[in-house]
């Protein structure tokens, strides 16, 4: 069984659901529990898991940028035996849900055959209002109208602004400067939702259900702001950003937070020329490491090793077995950078030369750590 701590709108319960679905898939089995997303009529019931199982806790996933290990934790499952996997984080992550190339979104998330969306000479700025107009949470700003201009002028297409337009000084600036402007209220969550996915041309809101109907869209191009939540130097707890993905341009902003609406010059005056496009290779050479790794580690991670490296977890491991062992690594001394399994340095660096060259280089900051990238899968030793 796949357990979901399934909290949150519809983007944030379709994301962790897409990751239980992909780790399904690399299980070959697995009854997902405990998900209920109405607006796809997706109904999973809360079962109670018996026995021990593995976690991939909310602490873990938050200090991971909601990276799900899916490979490491297939790789758990079938050395330990866990009686079910338990997925506690928000799973924010675009490497944990299945790629939209070779899986059926359509039917997962079948559309409204009645929604419409915006034409192609129409440019759907997707505005996010309600909650985030009171400062709820600092990472969910409000983006500048100049930006909004730009882009207007840059593509040509006609604006229409769309979703919670909700009565606020922001609204009447938008309307402002925006007089031929189409403004059209939300119309309930599933219209909002299909509306989006069937533009050929948008701007996205900062918000997972915003960034999820664009994702699942046909459209032409998305123009993505960089920011606020959806800015992983600033939202760290997750990573959003299709950067391989040839419809997105992308919009670099510097970090700024939110505050009530009523003071939201305050906070937005600073920001309103300070942002700029940048391309996707820019982003990546930015971006935190890879996580991929994580993965490499859990393979390479051995019980019989972790026990004798940590004696004061016998009793633990009588409790819990090794399911209880890879808990402790994959959410307690993973995270601290400690390796898993214990490596005769002199032993691999007197075979291995090249290994231990490029450790001497740079290229790895250990030998375990091109153990476990690099000599765990071509089948070097780790000890006489």
């Amino acid at each position: 069984m796949i357990k979901l701590w399934a909290v949150g709108n519809p983007g944030n319960l379709a994301m962790m659901y897409m990751t239980a679905l992909q780790l399904q898939q690399r299980l070959g089995m697995g009854r997902i529990s405990n998900v209920s997303i109405p607006l796809f009529d997706i109904h999973h019931p809360d079962l109670k898991p018996e026995g021990h199982g593995l976690h991939n806790r909310l602490t873990t996933n938050n200090l991971q940028n909601g990276y799900v290990p899916l490979r490491g934790l297939a790789h758990a499952a079938e050395q330990s035996a866990p009686s079910f996997i338990s997925l506690e984080g928000y799973s924010q992550h675009l490497a944990n849900f299945p790629p939209r190339s070779d899986f059926d979104y359509e039917r997962l998330f079948p559309p409204l055959e009645s929604a419409e969306g915006g034409s192609d000479d129409e440019l759907v700025i997707n505005i996010r209002g309600s909650e985030i107009l009171t400062g709820l949470h600092a990472d969910y700003v409000l983006l500048p109208p100049e930006f909004y201009q730009y882009l207007i002028e840059l593509t040509g297409k006609k604006p229409v602004f769309y979703g919670q337009l909700d009565p606020s000084p922001y609204l009447q600036e938008l309307k402002e400067r925006f007089p031929q402007a189409t403004f059209i209220p939300s119309r309930g969550v599933a219209q909002d939702f299909d509306y989006l996915r069937k533009s050929r041309h948008i701007v996205p809101s900062l918000s997972t259900f915003s960034w999820l109907a664009c994702w699942l869209s046909e459209a032409r191009t998305i123009h993505f702001p960089i920011a606020g939540v959806l800015n992983p130097q600033q939202h760290t707890l997750s990573m959003l950003l299709p950067l391989d993905d040839p419809r997105y341009r992308f919009y670099e902003f510097p970090l700024y937070y939110s505050l009530p609406v009523a003071q939201y010059r305050d906070y937005l005056d600073p920001v309103r020329t300070n942002w700029a496009p940048v391309t996707p290779s820019t982003v990546k050479a930015r971006l935190p490491s890879s996580p991929q790794h994580i993965d490499d580690q859990i393979l390479a991670f051995s019980p019989w090793d972790y026990l004798h490296m940590h004696p004061e977890k016998d009793a633990f491991y009588r409790s819990y077995g090794d399911v209880g062992l890879y808990n402790d690594f994959m959410n307690d001394d993973l995270l601290c950078g400690r390796a898993g399994f214990t490596l005769d340095r002199a032993y691999y660096a007197r075979l291995n030369v090249g290994a231990a060259l490029a450790v001497a280089r740079g290229e790895y900051s250990s030998l375990e750590e091109h153990y476990y990238r690099v000599g765990q899968y071509g089948g070097l030793s780790k000890r006489p």
